[in-house]
């Protein structure tokens, strides 16, 4: 397992709209270089500290993951988001903070993406999420993610090859540790923490 990037040797820096900040672990072009042949895409941890909008992005693929339950709002419909559930949704869609209990943190990975379609859905059980009820009806649409493509992924097996990178979460607010490491072929995701896992491959469940 080889470390690559760690949240507390990196300097925050202002959301494009201003209205938060975030620390990038991963840029679009270290991304090229560290996985060639994959779609651009961004790492960062965003510190969640007060309800507004999310800047637009268009042209990437989103998927935002709390360290603690907040609610968004995505095109209109009101989500509720557990603690360490992903979300996904396109960067030209209107997605705003609406209720946030407590300061958190926020793991959002952006991938380039040509696609238009709308995606406002869960990746995993019933949650509500792509409802815009609360009450877990199914209104997103199966994942086209390709070989070709990150894909973000916590509590669940992955491919034992492939690209495979881990982002441990320990999102204590005032001693947040992300950690970034690559796993060598066949290693084993370590589960003596919390841990996300970044990877290359079709995911066959609902998102």
């Amino acid at each position: 397992m080889r470390a690559l990037a760690s949240f507390a040797d990196r300097d925050p820096v202002p959301w494009a709209n201003g209205g938060g900040q975030t620390t990038e672990l991963v840029g679009l072009t270290d991304s090229v270089e560290l996985t060639p042949g994959l779609h651009p895409w961004r790492l960062s941890i965003a510190r969640l500290e007060r309800v507004g909008p999310f800047s637009a992005l268009p042209g990437m693929a989103r998927t935002f993951l709390p360290t603690a339950e907040v609610a968004l709002e995505i095109d209109g419909h009101v989500h509720r988001v557990p603690a360490l559930r992903p979300v996904h949704f396109h960067g030209e869609q209107n997605v705003s903070l609406v209720d946030l209990a407590d300061p958190c943190f926020a793991v959002n990975l952006m991938v380039a993406d040509d696609s238009t379609d709308d995606v406002a859905c869960d990746a995993g059980a019933d949650t509500g999420v792509g409802s815009g009820t609360g009450s877990g009806a199914d209104s997103g649409r199966e994942s086209d993610s390709a070989s070709g493509e990150l894909q973000m992924v916590i509590g669940r097996p992955v491919p034992a090859d492939g690209i495979r990178l881990v982002l441990t979460v320990e999102a204590d607010v005032d001693f947040p540790r992300f950690q970034l490491f690559e796993l060598d072929p066949g290693e084993a995701v370590p589960d003596e923490v919390s841990v996300v896992v970044l990877h290359t491959g079709r995911c066959d469940e609902h998102i």
